[in-house]
């Protein structure tokens, strides 16, 4: 830590990028690094291009109409992160599921 603050400081009028200045520092502070990976870290998640475009097989209905830009959003990260659970941990999605609706309670 010690390091890092003895670092120069970037000015202001500077392009400041901080993944990539992270990507300067982390050789030099690979715990420091560590850390501020996890603090950086950006969740993502990825559809397959047939999938976004493609209807064949989807019905539109009332309750598929209506959902807002940011309710589908929530949706599609919700079931990447049910997909991530990794499978050996014995968690169902069934078992997720009903923890959380138990949890809103």
């Amino acid at each position: 830590m010690e390091s890092y603050l003895e670092e120069a400081r970037f000015s202001r009028a500077e392009t400041f990028n901080i993944l990539d200045l992270w990507k300067i520092y982390s050789p030099r502070l690979p715990v420091l690094a560590k850390i501020a990976c996890d603090i950086l870290a950006v969740p993502a998640t990825t559809v397959a291009l047939e999938a976004a475009f493609s209807v064949s097989g989807h019905i539109i209905d009332e309750s598929r109409t209506c959902l807002l830009p940011d309710a589908v959003e929530a949706l599609v990260v919700a079931d990447d992160w049910i997909e991530s659970i990794p499978k050996k941990s014995g968690v169902t999605k069934a078992q997720l599921l009903q923890t959380v609706e138990e949890e809103r309670e």
